[in-house]
């Protein structure tokens, strides 16, 4: 692949599967205009989103990191237990994953199915940004809302809705603070985003495919697109909330109803 498609893969497969966009939507609307799916540089992308999330998220792994250090004196840190409920709430997706074999793959043929669930989840999106209150930090967050956040986020499995979206709408119904929320859905998804892009890597090297020059290209630009891409979309949340989030949504879906028509 040249850099403009390895830029487009980062973008859509990457960019968009840690911003609250569906990246299922925009794979397949990108495969539809440029016809083609990431492959193996998947592993990657995943990869090189990982890495800039452990990037982002520095404060909250370095607190896990503590808490782990200080267990061997059986002192439970708050940094512990904010790694519990983060994997409590990326527990549900990824046993899914395991044991369904995750979300469908939507074909073209879906496109105008998945536009209107993109259109539906960007209203509901909007409607819970705005009429919840905003009144609990990561540290309100118990065990059971951790569960449902992960319990909401097995929604995504339907194109069209989105992980991170889905996980960003429940806990503004449980009235967490945007920041706060955004903050630990993206480290709910760092166990997933890793558990994936994991389980691909294993499957490629065991099938005798080894990482190329594009592979680890594509890597650091989703890296770079990444890192730059959470820290906008937390500086638009703190101003705006989740609307500019769903408004984009709106096109989206709108565009993929039209361009299914085409």
């Amino acid at each position: 692949m040249n850099l403009p498609d390895l830029v487009i893969l980062a973008v859509v497969e990457g960019v968009a599967d840690v911003l609250p966009i569906d990246a299922t939507a925009h794979a397949l609307f990108a495969s539809r205009i440029v016809g083609w799916r990431a492959g193996t540089v998947e592993v990657a992308i995943h990869l090189g989103a990982t890495l800039a999330l452990l990037a982002y998220l520095w404060r909250e792994i370095g607190a896990i990191g503590r808490g782990l250090w200080r267990l061997r004196k059986v002192r439970v840190e708050p940094g512990l237990r904010l790694m519990a409920k983060a994997l409590l709430a990326a527990a549900p997706w990824i046993a899914s994953t395991y044991l369904l074999g995750g979300g469908a793959v939507p074909k073209p043929s879906d496109m105008t199915a998945v536009g209107i669930t993109t259109i539906v989840c960007a209203i509901l999106m909007g409607m819970a940004d705005r009429l919840c209150m905003t009144v609990k930090r990561v540290e309100h967050i118990g065990g059971l809302t951790a569960i449902l956040i992960g319990l909401t986020q097995l929604f995504a499995l339907l194109p069209g809705v989105g992980r991170v979206a889905a996980a960003l709408t429940a806990a503004r119904l449980t009235g967490l603070e945007r920041p706060a929320a955004y903050r630990f859905v993206l480290l709910a998804n760092l166990p997933i985003l890793a558990a994936t892009g994991g389980a691909e890597a294993v499957r490629y090297f065991l099938d005798g495919v080894r990482p190329s020059g594009g592979d680890i290209l594509a890597a650091v630009l989703t890296f770079l697109l990444v890192l730059s891409g959470t820290a906008l979309a937390m500086s638009w949340l703190r101003r705006f909330g989740l609307l500019p989030f769903a408004l984009y949504r709106l096109i989206l879906g709108a565009a993929m109803v039209a361009l299914a028509t085409l």
